[in-house]
């Protein structure tokens, strides 16, 4: 076409255009603006008008829902296509493995026979993987794909088995009878039931691993501890002095003491047991540890603040921690706006390094000690202090019933010219199942100094500090995760 030929305008052409509507979609019309409505109007030419509209076109409600329908029955009838060859389940062995004892018959009598002489002549157990699809009519039967039946026992010279790849810690695991039936010690079962046996030896070598925050510990905060992080609270009765001023010779009377905290693994190189776990560990650790006047409107007497970072090692029954942690002692508002003056408070703050060392003797006999030194202190503390005790408690899961337990605590301060407190305590506790955590209810008796060390005597002479001692019996409860 040349450039002065003219484009021939088209004629306009008219025509009857008719829409009809369902009787359902002209009842709703607000639907049919709304929602069930395409209208797609062309143009021959711009500008758009109605000389130019060549076809109006509304979808039916119907033939979208058709379209729907007819995908979800595809998908359907692909899902059932796609898994009908893994319907049946596959009992297979591992790589370079032949079937010597594959021809004896498997049964639910004699189950923990054959895995115990598989594992004893090849060093390793069978797997046994399941599909999707399972037939709880056959439980423990291999299916025959040449007879198209189940079999109790697998032929030496049988149909083919297919050689799986190496099943990886991580990978799904099938298994043909309740986890906690399985006659094995890899977990830890309830005194009484048939993994008993798994106890025989919590100390036994394990492999090792790293982990990211493992649900124990290696390094276990002491039971009798006043200042051990952990959630505990105890109602006693002291005898001992009371430290508000004017008071002098009178008994402090019923005291709320309660510890807010716990300490956790952060990171592990080690054995990933239920009870016991060996290795090398980073913990935290933190608590406050809060004083409440129950005869005194409840009033906040005083808190102290405690955190930590203990790298532990354990191995066999030994355990072994080196740790830093921060303590600093605040007396309560309440007490203190009552109080003061004349009472004074103390600024007392120590920043430790610890040494400590654990023992179990027997399973539920632990002894320990430590050492802490401090290079930072205020408020009249004094670097060296000393930490032992003893602790007999079940260490297996105690289930329902619970154990009995009984743990004792000491303490020795250099600021004190080495004096300090001894801790009891007696009564029941629960051990849970596949963990270490602890719930304990019981008696406590303290006497010595003060655990709150806000509460102390300056000698205003020789400068000498004195805890105030107390000598108080209750009843408390202790949670330790």
């Amino acid at each position: 076409m040349s450039s002065g030929s003219v484009k021939p305008a088209m004629a306009p052409v008219e025509k009857d255009y008719r829409v009809t509507f369902s009787s359902a979609l002209v009842n709703k019309p607000s639907i049919l603006q709304s929602r069930h409505t395409s209208t797609h109007i062309l143009s021959l030419q711009p500008p758009m008008s109605h000389e130019n509209v060549n076809s109006i076109r509304v979808v039916p409600l119907t033939a979208t829902w058709s379209a729907v329908i007819y995908f979800l029955f595809l998908c359907l009838l692909g899902t059932l296509f796609l898994s009908f060859p893994y319907q049946s389940k596959a009992f297979a062995k591992p790589h370079s493995e032949e079937a010597l004892l594959w021809h004896t018959g498997w049964s639910e009598q004699n189950k923990y026979e054959q895995h115990h002489k598989y594992k004893q002549h090849h060093g390793t157990n069978l797997i046994q993987l399941a599909s999707v699809f399972q037939d709880d009519k056959h439980p423990n039967h291999f299916y025959d794909e040449t007879s198209n039946t189940f079999m109790q026992e697998m032929p030496a010279n049988g149909p083919t088995v297919h050689v799986l790849p190496p099943v990886e810690p991580h990978g799904p695991v099938f298994l043909d009878m309740p986890y906690e039936d399985i006659n094995g010690c890899d977990s830890y079962g309830i005194s009484g039931t048939q993994n008993n046996n798994c106890f025989d030896n919590l100390w036994a070598p394990r492999p090792w691993c790293w982990q990211i925050l493992p649900n124990n510990l290696i390094y276990t905060s002491y039971l009798a501890g006043p200042k051990e992080p952990r959630l505990a609270t105890v109602w006693y009765d002291d005898t001992g002095p009371s430290p508000i001023p004017g008071r002098g010779g009178e008994q402090n009377g019923w005291l709320w003491d309660s510890t807010l905290g716990g300490r956790v693994s952060i990171l592990r190189y080690g054995s990933n047991t239920e009870l016991h776990p060996q290795g090398f560990e980073i913990q935290i650790e933190g608590a406050a540890f809060v004083r409440l006047d129950p005869e005194d409107d409840r009033d906040l007497r005083s808190a102290d603040y405690r955190f930590g970072i203990p790298l532990v090692y354990g191995i066999g029954r030994w355990q072994t921690k080196l740790a830093y942690y921060h303590n600093s002692a605040h007396i309560g508002d309440e007490f203190y706006e009552k109080y003061n003056p004349p009472f004074q408070r103390v600024n007392y703050v120590r920043d430790v390094i610890v040494l400590g060392n654990s023992y179990y003797m027997y399973d539920w006999l632990r002894l320990y000690g430590e050492v802490g030194w401090s290079f930072f202190n205020d408020g009249g503390s004094k670097p060296w202090e000393f930490q032992f005790g003893t602790e007999l408690i079940q260490a297996r899961p105690t289930g329902i019933r619970g154990a009995p337990f009984f743990a004792v605590n000491g303490m020795s301060r250099q600021e004190l010219n080495w004096g300090g407190n001894v801790c009891a305590q007696v009564g029941w506790a629960w051990r849970g199942y596949q963990s270490e955590k602890l719930f304990r209810l019981g008696f406590e008796y303290l006497y010595g100094s003060d655990p709150q060390y806000e509460f102390t005597n300056t000698d205003p002479t020789t400068g000498r500090i004195t805890a105030l001692n107390q000598n108080r019996a209750g009843i408390g409860m202790w949670y330790d995760y």
